[in-house]
């Protein structure tokens, strides 16, 4: 029989530290399970809550957590926000579970704003969109992941106020409409979301035959307004005032966009 220590029990935070490693991480729990609580436990303190451990419990707590980090919420989820980025990712051989294991095993999703012991935090897909760029190269994978991430911000920006939480994606600006963002892609990738331009949305043709497009997105009062736009647009994100700059907003704002 195990002896515990007097005065050995976890505070508050460590417990929730050793609750939270043993729901992500399969192996700890496969160990637990196979092993028993004196060969898991890196001290007295978690040796007395490990041996208190319901296994099924845990497991059946462990594949819940999966399921509410893959549905976040009762209209969508990381599937549904990154069906392109997702579909790229299994044509190079990667599995939605693979994913979903690295992704709680990674520090992105420590800064996912519903782990219960953080302070307001990430979105899961925003954590999720840096867990899956930090393996991404450049090319369509980067600009995909980018692209629904910035989709799904900007749907929270139009949507949503205040936000429940933070955004760390560089370079959104605020406008009298809202909010606005400027990225730059690969063309080819552009061209396999069969992207408009909020400019013209015609007028997509120069996209095929471009190395690399500006690509913007707009909080408007009608929703989310994003596409390909010309560099006279772009010079509306320039962080230095000039007159370009300022002829180009003040177009966009007629529009609606600014």
């Amino acid at each position: 029989m195990s002896t515990v220590e007097p005065g050995a029990s976890l505070d508050g935070e460590r417990l929730t530290d050793l609750l939270m490693r043993l729901l992500l991480d399969a192996d700890l729990r496969a160990r637990l399970a196979d092993e028993g609580a004196e060969a898991v436990a890196a001290d007295p303190g978690e040796l007395e809550c490990l041996a208190s451990v319901d296994l099924a419990e845990l497991d059946t707590t462990a594949r819940r957590l999966r399921s509410q980090v893959w549905r976040p919420g009762s209209g969508g989820s990381l599937a549904t926000t990154f069906p392109r980025s997702l579909r790229l990712l299994q044509d190079a051989g990667a599995t939605e579970s693979g994913l979903l294991t690295g992704f709680l095993g990674s520090p992105h999703f420590a800064r996912f704003r519903l782990i219960p012991y953080t302070a307001p935090g990430l979105s899961a897909e925003e954590a999720f969109a840096s867990y899956l760029l930090d393996a991404a190269g450049a090319g369509a994978v980067r600009d995909t992941v980018t692209h629904e991430l910035m989709i799904a911000l900007f749907t929270a920006l139009t949507c949503e106020q205040p936000l429940s939480f933070v955004i760390e994606a560089e370079g959104i600006v605020p406008t009298d409409r809202g909010h606005a963002a400027l990225r730059t892609y690969v063309a080819a990738s552009v061209a396999a979301w069969g992207a408009t331009s909020p400019e013209r949305p015609e007028a997509t043709e120069h996209t095929a035959n471009a190395e690399a497009v500006h690509y913007a997105y707009f909080t408007t009062s009608a929703g989310l307004a994003h596409g390909v736009v010309s560099g006279r647009v772009a010079a509306a994100f320039e962080a230095e005032p000039a007159a370009r700059r300022e002829t180009a907003r003040r177009a966009l704002a007629r529009r609606g966009l600014w």
